[in-house]
């Protein structure tokens, strides 16, 4: 029998893992990067949309506006 890496995380695994999702999300809504990630062109909405995808876009701006991004990032 060869020793294999066992395949279940253990909780070491899960503390690193939760550590490093927190990292994550604080570096993705800093300002700096908040500016960079909605110049993308993958974050812009295409202009040949269909009418029922704008308004669902127009809807989740204004959701946008009523809650903060890095609060919205730290629910994901």
């Amino acid at each position: 029998m060869t020793n294999r890496p066992s395949t279940m995380p253990n909780a070491r695994n899960n503390k690193t893992a939760a550590k490093l999702a927190t990292n994550i999300r604080r570096e993705l809504a800093t300002e700096s990067n908040l500016r960079v990630l909605e110049a993308l062109p993958a974050f812009q909405a295409d202009d040949h949309l269909p009418n029922k995808f704008r308004r669902l876009l127009d809807r989740l701006d204004a959701a946008e506006q009523d809650k903060p991004l890095r609060k919205m990032l730290s629910t994901i």
